[in-house]
């Protein structure tokens, strides 16, 4: 069977304008499950931005306010507060419109950071919020001060776990200075990587603002002060839910560090400034208020038919005569290995596949019972000793079918990633599954009976840079034994671009560990590799269907690629997924 996870594909409908202005009446209080802060109540303040309109505040109690913008005629909100550390978070929305606040106020030195934020996304879909952030001080009637908050790279590589007073569980990542991941640990579903676009701001070396927005989700908003010092964190949501619920609220949680991935930039790299390229500056129109870096595969990929899939593979199917992003010098040395030999690849689930290798590029199959052989061009890489990983598709099938057959010769055993265009959700998105066998060789080892690869968590919580060449560079957590994410290094080596795939791992040997993902709710690819820690170095296959070639015709490739690596620690999170196993 081939499948997906379910759990990345939850549906939110679209909202308008209108929708979300009836949502907002009467204007809502943000929820919260432990008491809100009462420092508020009864002060009055004047926030002083730098590039922003003035705010005045009178704190009537507790969970009202009076709030005047700029030169706008006051209003009279509900608002929340939690403080952490002498540091308030403050939220309010503001009536009659979709927009609102939220404000971190430092009470020990005046500093504010200010988060407006409102309802925008794309038309004619509104449910997205947006954020705009700026930075200022309380107008205390003295000198102004001349110190402010600051964009940070202090926390990236950080890791944390998270238990929160609504009984949320997450992990967080910062692989990147403009993006973070995230896993709800708490979601029934079963929780899988999620990536979104990211603000960190420095309060000083123990305090830290961060923020994402939920892009290609629910659109949610959420802000959070974390206290390194005690890792605890006061946050707040903005946005609605799967059933098109508000998600307004505020929290506290207590958690803990769970390790460091390595950043890369020079240690001089403070991150105040984010270091897009050019090519990012065309790309991104920072004039438009609440602009942020964004990646939305949905509205960069066509979505085919199952009759264009067939037409595309009937048409443009291309095997090793394309390349990839991921295509450079550091893909591994075709091998010759196999080549002169005749095998079975005999799979408990019950398939068993002859070969006839010829050379390095072609060889012969046949499905064992069949008596007409067929001819396909393939690849191998010998990427540890006597172990070949090699793919090829199956010319014919319909839906198109790939195998890459890890195969280990000196201990009779083999994995296969058995994959095929559609995965019950899309007919241009790969499935795939993992099968496990043995090896049937006149001459070779005698294959065990019951030792198998295995499914493994050994990686789940690793992280690697992997330098494909000079077009591809990127950073890999492990972040769940279901799930990764990838980040693409921007100028200065620092982290950028993220996005995260369903996937699976197996361990060959000590020598050698498989990875296999499929690029669902993105391009619909499928990779598999096989990674070797010993060598640093991983050689796998890409398959799919692709709409960006350079003539502009769709095609169906199976590429190769190869990257090197460098370890970059990791996270101590496996006990996370164990204590969820046990409940």
């Amino acid at each position: 069977m081939y499948y997906f996870r379910s759990t990345f594909y939850n549906r939110y409908t679209p909202l308008t304008e209108q929708q979300i202005r009836a949502k907002l009446r009467p204007v809502p209080a943000p929820k919260s499950v432990s008491p809100v802060s009462e420092v508020l109540a009864g002060k009055t303040l004047k926030i002083v931005l730098d590039n922003g309109p003035a705010l005045k505040y009178q704190f009537l109690s507790r969970d009202r306010l009076i709030f005047t913008e700029g030169n706008a005629a006051p209003v009279e909100a509900p608002y929340g507060a939690k403080e952490l550390s002498g540091v308030v978070l403050f939220t309010h929305l503001i009536p009659e419109s979709v927009r609102g606040y939220g404000i971190v106020y430092d009470t020990r030195t005046g500093l504010v950071t200010v988060f407006e934020m409102w309802f925008c996304g794309f038309e004619p879909d509104k449910r997205e919020v947006w954020r705009h952030f700026m930075f200022g001080y309380v107008d205390a009637g003295t000198s102004p001060p001349t110190r402010r908050h600051t964009l940070t790279n202090r926390i990236e590589g950080k890791g944390t776990y998270w238990k929160n007073d609504n009984g949320v569980e997450m992990l967080y990542f910062f692989p990147s200075v403009i993006w973070s991941s995230f896993v709800e640990l708490s979601d029934p579903l079963g929780g899988i990587t999620i990536t979104a676009p990211s603000d960190y701001i420095r309060i000083d070396d123990r305090l830290y603002i961060y923020s994402r927005v939920e892009q290609e989700y629910s659109g949610t908003l959420t802000l959070e002060v974390i206290d390194f010092f005690t890792v605890e964190h006061v946050g707040m949501r903005l946005g609605f839910d799967v059933r098109d619920e508000l998600d307004y609220c505020l929290y506290y949680g207590k958690g803990e560090v769970t390790g460091q991935s390595t950043n890369l930039e020079m240690l001089t790299d403070y991150g105040t400034e984010i270091p897009y390229s050019e090519e990012h500056r065309k790309r991104i129109d920072f004039s438009v208020k609440g602009m942020r870096p964004s990646y939305r595969p949905r509205f960069m990929h066509r979505d085919f038919t199952k009759a264009e899939v067939d037409e595309i593979v009937r048409t443009n199917l291309k095997v090793f005569a394309t390349e990839s992003i991921m295509v450079s010098s550091n893909v591994m040395e075709a091998t010759d290995y196999m080549a002169g030999r005749r095998f079975t690849l005999r799979y408990d689930e019950g398939s068993a596949w002859e070969y006839d290798i010829a050379d390095v590029t072609h060889l012969r199959w046949r499905l064992k019972g069949e008596r007409i052989w067929h001819d396909e061009v393939y690849r191998g890489f010998e990427i540890a000793k006597d172990l070949v990983i090699f793919s090829h598709v199956c010319t014919g099938t319909d839906p198109l079918r790939c195998l890459a057959h890890a195969v280990d010769f000196s201990n009779a055993l083999t994995t296969c990633v058995d994959a095929q265009l559609g995965n019950g959700r899309k007919p241009w998105e790969v499935g795939h599954r993992a099968i496990f066998g043995v090896l049937e060789m006149e001459g070779g080892p005698v294959p065990p009976a019951v030792r198998r690869h295995t499914f493994t968590t050994e990686l789940v919580g690793r992280a690697f840079a992997w330098v494909y060449g000079d077009r591809m560079q990127s950073i890999h957590v492990y972040s769940t034994p279901e799930s990764y994410s990838w980040t693409i290094i921007m100028p200065k080596n620092a982290g950028g671009w993220m996005w995260s795939s369903p996937c699976l791992y197996v361990k060959l040997r000590e020598d050698a560990y498989l990875m296999s993902w499929t690029e669902d709710a993105c391009n619909g690819n499928q990779g598999t590799f096989v990674l070797n820690p010993w060598l640093m170095h991983d050689a796998g296959f890409f398959f799919g269907v692709g709409d960006q070639t350079p003539d502009g015709k769709p095609d169906v490739h199976l590429t190769a690629f190869g990257a090197v690596a460098r370890p970059l620690h990791g996270f101590d999170i496996m006990k996370y997924f164990e204590r969820r196993q046990k409940r």
